[in-house]
């Protein structure tokens, strides 16, 4: 087992040689370093490096690593884009948790678990990790086009089911009920209220501070309010990912009040700071919760897991058809991104897991999905794009 300080920089190596390799050979280089944590996951490999004070450390790094991704997209998104594809993004955002929800459930039942197993099973089908999503978005320059806004936009509304989900499991785990959830419409109108004040405190204090003082300053407040605002929306019992991406979209309107030269500064700086420091820690956690067992044993619990997370979340988005403005191959391909999990579905899963709410091979084949289906979305959005340049931002009518 190595010290904590030299398994930071071993993490860091891994996760950059591979993010080169990938993208040297034309690959995703999100896969890279997902592939470089399964690498260093390999239980004899795995047992020199990590401790589990270790493995506690690459945890808090991993998802400060989802919160600066988050802040990052906060600051970049187009909001208007956001704002013209709201219908779009509310209607894939509960077509694409419904249908997996329902099918997992459905499956879990007929394999004869319980109640509460094929409910949790199901849920963990439901969610999106957004900051897989995200980062193969912005790898591929396509997070400001339309379809790049609306699965952002949809995975920021399918964030508020992965709460209320999480929150139920929780509650679940500690022998509580259900109606435990009542309070939940309250925290979030909490939640507003906490951002509306937020964004004219830190609207005054940028303004104060570029005036006053210099970039490292204006900087400092950056790091400080998205702290804050994802340990209160944690605290709120909504997730400390919507606190993040929340600040991002309040930073990006009060920064517009300054010196052009000021803003893009602080957005490179917070770039360079989440892309080349606390994202890979991210997506190398998600490679060391990959057990190659899991592979071996259950197979078609495992076969059935991903053709269900697979089909459920691109058929839930091709459903809202009728409704929505997107042509099907737009809707096929949103699907594909909101695929990706990794991130509060493992929570989920775990958490589930500790408290005896699901068996141990249930939460290997949900780990296994999360890998696989996080690792499918680069390839297929790789692919598509080739074949089809203008599909992320073209016209329904364009792209029939």
């Amino acid at each position: 087992m190595l010290e904590t300080f030299a398994v930071l920089p071993v993490i860091l190596i891994a996760a950059f040689s591979f993010n080169e390799l990938f993208k040297r050979i034309g690959l995703p280089p999100v896969v890279g370093q997902i592939l470089a944590g399964i690498i260093l996951g390999i239980p004899m490999i795995k047992t020199m490096i990590f401790g589990p004070e270790n493995l506690l450390i690459v945890d808090f790094l991993s998802v400060l690593g989802i919160v600066f991704l988050l802040l990052l997209v906060g600051l970049e998104i187009d909001l208007k884009k956001i704002m013209e594809s709201s219908k779009d993004s509310i209607l894939i955002s509960f077509g694409s948790a419904l249908v997996p929800l329902v099918l997992g459930f459905i499956f879990l039942r007929a394999m004869g678990y319980d109640v509460v197993a094929s409910i949790v099973f199901g849920g963990a089908l439901m969610v999106t990790a957004e900051g897989t999503t995200v980062k193969v978005l912005m790898d591929l320059n396509t997070l400001n086009t339309r379809l790049g806004a609306i699965t952002v936009a949809a995975g920021a509304i399918d964030d508020i089911f992965e709460v209320l989900f999480l929150s139920m499991v929780t509650i679940l785990a500690h022998g509580g009920t259900f109606t435990g959830l009542a309070v939940l419409p309250i925290e979030l109108l909490a939640f507003v209220a906490v951002s509306f004040v937020s964004f004219k405190i830190i609207s005054k204090v940028l303004g104060y501070i570029e005036r006053k003082g210099d970039n490292v300053e204006l900087f400092s407040v950056v790091l400080i309010f998205v702290l804050i605002m994802a340990i209160l929306s944690d605290a709120l019992q909504i997730g400390y990912l919507i606190g993040a991406i929340i600040a991002g979209f309040l930073l990006q309107v009060s920064m517009k009040s300054l010196k052009k030269k000021d803003e893009e500064e602080i957005v490179e700086t917070t770039k360079l700071l989440t892309l080349a420091f606390v994202v890979p820690f991210f997506f190398i956690n998600i490679g060391l919760n990959f057990d190659f067992s899991t592979l071996l044993g259950n197979s078609i619990l495992l076969i059935a897991t991903v053709v269900i997370a697979f089909s459920g979340k691109i058929l839930g988005t091709l459903v809202t058809k009728p409704f929505s403005s997107l042509s099907t191959k737009q809707l096929y391909l949103v699907g594909w991104g909101m695929n990706s999990r990794g991130a509060v579905e493992l929570v989920i899963a775990l958490l589930a897991r500790n408290y005896g709410l699901i068996p141990p091979e249930v939460f290997s084949a949900l780990v296994a999905m999360a890998i696989i289906t996080t690792l499918a979305f680069p390839f297929v959005l790789t692919r598509e794009i080739e074949k089809n340049p203008g599909i992320m931002d073209a016209t329904s009518a364009k792209c029939i």
